[in-house]
């Protein structure tokens, strides 16, 4: 029998990993146990949901970050951003830190590096000076794991890793998202194995982290593999009904980004919905306003104080508020939601969401906004690297996306495309080519491949391409 610590803190990856065909393959495997770790392993619903056969829940052992861990992965954050490799980091922390605080990180880490400081040595600091928690012990002595998985390179305190680091057991990491590589910093821990959603990724892998190529495999998107198929998908009939919302107007989503990114968000969603309420449009249309996951309670209570009750309006939470680490755990009825919402609309708009890729797999046009609620351009200031040095970049690039400066350039927008959905469809064919690497629905597959290899256990492969009714079809929004 062989044991996989699958540690997951995080909403976004319990819907990666436990919502998919990759922890099904797994549980097909007799001579498998998986122990799912997370800090909602207590939680009645979730535990009953998720253990059975050879599945075990544990709750996350909850640990502290060391004074001298600490100093030292900040010390490693200011070697690497001082290095320049990527302006994703720089945008990112410069909207965290102001220009001061960058600047003078910037100083620390320089001055560290021609002190011949590397970003390696203290890896191996934070793991030489690591003393095992008595939590965590407890956890490795139990089931003597033969392979732990991990899905978030970036945290502070991943303790459950670094034992694994110590006691020489595999460390393999499904990395989360598209974008963490770029604009998220230094690994905190070098895990054995990578495995990423795209070619992109692990030429990221190698140039922004020196991890070597011959250890990355890429997988695709899990939580894409239900884009495969419109018969899982809401039907039409129940969708519209169910919200609200009238089957005989164009839909259009506005979907918020990352709080704290986007000054005054809620202005902008002001300016969309006057558009569509006003009608402005040429065809009657209503909005759905899609939160996004990491949404503090007060600007959800800000959104529903200002937009609840309006006509033609419909909030949409992306799924239940969660004490995972950011703080929602979607279920599948929610993975369904969002994508039979995006299948359902004619324009998809935001300002810099992860969303845009959803939509561009549904091949669904989409407007980004490159101006605030009053009106400005935010092109060109701090926020508008986020367009042109940021991680976003990649998905400009594409043509998959249309910006959009003003008020009027919204307006004439939303008009072509409603009228004529397959306008960037060829850079949106594009975006799918480069950032999902096969929409085939087997990447849980794929990635449950990669971690059985790791344990010496072969099955069949999943096929190549295939496999799957592909549903990005503009003429399907109806």
């Amino acid at each position: 029998m062989k044991t996989i610590f699958l540690f997951l803190r995080q909403g976004i990856s319990n819907r990666n990993l436990l919502r998919t065909d990759f922890l099904k393959t797994l549980q097909e495997q007799s001579e498998v146990r998986i122990v799912i770790l997370s800090p909602i392993g207590n939680e009645t619903d979730f535990e009953a949901h998720f253990e059975s056969g050879n599945v075990r829940v544990e709750v996350w052992p909850r640990t502290k970050v060391g004074f001298w861990e600490k100093r030292l992965k900040n010390l490693k954050d200011y070697i690497w951003v001082s290095r320049g490799l990527t302006q994703a980091i720089r945008v990112r922390r410069l909207s965290q830190l102001g220009w001061w605080g960058l600047a003078w990180r910037d100083i620390v880490g320089r001055l560290a590096r021609a002190a011949g400081v590397s970003e390696e040595r203290i890896n191996q600091w934070e793991i030489d000076i690591y003393k095992s928690n008595l939590l965590v012990k407890t956890l490795y002595e139990k089931y003597q794991p033969d392979l732990v998985i991990f899905t978030r390179l970036f945290g502070t305190n991943l303790h459950v890793i670094k034992e694994a680091k110590k006691r020489e057991i595999p460390v393999l990491c499904l990395v989360e998202s598209w974008d963490n590589l770029i604009s998220k910093g230094p690994l905190s821990v070098i895990p054995d194995r990578m495995a990423v959603w795209n070619e992109g990724m692990k030429i990221e892998a190698d140039e922004l982290h020196n991890f070597p190529i011959s250890r990355v495999d890429v997988v695709g998107v899990p939580q894409f593999d239900l884009y495969a198929d419109a018969k899982c998908l809401i039907e039409r009939k129940q969708f519209f009904p169910a919200l609200g919302m009238d089957p005989g107007k164009k839909l259009v989503i506005y979907a918020a980004s990352t709080e704290g990114l986007i000054p005054n968000e809620p202005d902008i969603v002001e300016t969309v919905y006057r558009i569509v309420q006003q009608g402005l449009l040429e065809r009657p249309a209503q909005l759905i306003v899609r939160l996004h996951p990491i949404t503090s309670p007060q600007l959800r209570s800000e959104y529903q104080h200002r937009f609840s009750g309006r006509p033609q309006l419909f909030l949409q939470s992306p799924g239940r508020l969660s004490s995972l680490h950011d703080g929602w755990d979607p279920t599948w009825s929610d993975m369904l939601m969002l994508a039979s919402t995006l299948f359902y609309a004619e324009v998809v708009v935001n300002v810099a969401s992860t969303i845009t890729i959803d939509a561009a797999v549904l091949d669904r046009p989409i407007l980004c906004i490159a101006f605030g609620g009053g009106g400005e351009r935010h092109y060109g200031t701090g926020f508008g690297g986020i367009f042109d040095r940021s991680h976003y970049r990649k998905l400009v690039e594409t043509k998959g996306l249309k910006l959009v400066y003003s008020e009027k350039e919204l307006v004439d927008a939303l008009n072509m495309h409603i009228v004529n959905p397959s306008l960037g469809s060829n850079g949106r064919e594009r975006m799918r080519r480069e950032l999902c690497y096969r929409l085939d629905g087997q990447s849980g597959r794929r990635a449950a491949l990669v971690v059985l290899r790791q344990l010496g256990i072969s099955i069949s492969a999943a096929p190549d391409a295939g496999g799957g009714k592909q549903v990005y079809q503009a003429s399907d929004s109806g």
